[in-house]
């Protein structure tokens, strides 16, 4: 269980204190839950004169706990599902076909927003997460490329460049279906050893290299 307790601090004498802080206490039973809450509401009450926003104030299962972007799980830190749904927004976004950059910066921004995305959340257990969104984003910068190269000609050259085979190429280059769905059949051809040799950042990978967080 958990005391979610909101605190807000007032200018004293000594110092200024941030306007809000919020403070999560962890302990194994509703019964000890309700016990602590009391007794650390008393204190920062009593002892330390602070406010307590008695609305937001309350004990909860740490199942229907988020914090800071976090929540917990099966005993595991990982990041919330709003969090996911906010990071997968704007890596959305930053992989759009109608946002008309370069490949290089458009690799560039990606990986400055994922490694410091990943350095504030790596903090997170949960491995699962990550390969899921690697595959979608590899698809999603596969229609980019393919939205760049415009002209079946241009896309043609391109995959013979990649050694797709010559009437595979003329066959997916000269296909009447839309971006998205081409950028499932280019998988064999943009390769995700390719695409990271272009520059893609692996979310896994940054997951791995956060270990030191955890």
């Amino acid at each position: 269980m958990s005391g979610d307790v909101h605190v807000r601090f007032y200018e004293q004498r000594r110092g200024k204190f941030p306007p809000l802080t919020r403070l999560v206490v962890l302990v194994k039973s509703p019964k000890a839950a309700e016990r602590v809450m009391g007794a650390t509401t008393r204190m920062l009450e009593r002892r330390l004169k602070l406010r307590i926003n008695q609305q937001k104030s309350q004990v909860r299962p740490v199942r229907e706990l988020e914090f800071l972007g976090f929540a917990f799980r099966s005993g595991k830190i990982r990041v919330s599902e709003q969090s996911l749904r906010t990071f997968k927004q704007r890596l959305k976004r930053l992989s759009g076909r109608h946002w008309f950059v370069s490949m290089e910066e458009r690799l560039a921004k990606l990986r400055l927003f994922v490694r410091g995305w990943m350095n504030y959340y790596g903090l997170s257990q949960v491995y699962s997460d990550w390969p899921g969104l690697d595959t979608w984003l590899r698809r999603r910068l596969r229609m980019c490329y393919w939205v760049m190269w415009k002209r079946p000609r241009t896309r043609i050259r391109n995959l013979l460049e990649l050694r797709v085979p010559i009437r595979q190429a003329v066959g997916i280059g000269r296909s009447s279906l839309g971006p998205w769905k081409c950028a499932r059949l280019l998988g064999f051809a943009m390769s995700k050893n390719w695409l990271e040799s272009q520059g893609l950042i692996c979310l896994a990978d940054e997951w791995w290299n956060c270990a030191s967080l955890r």
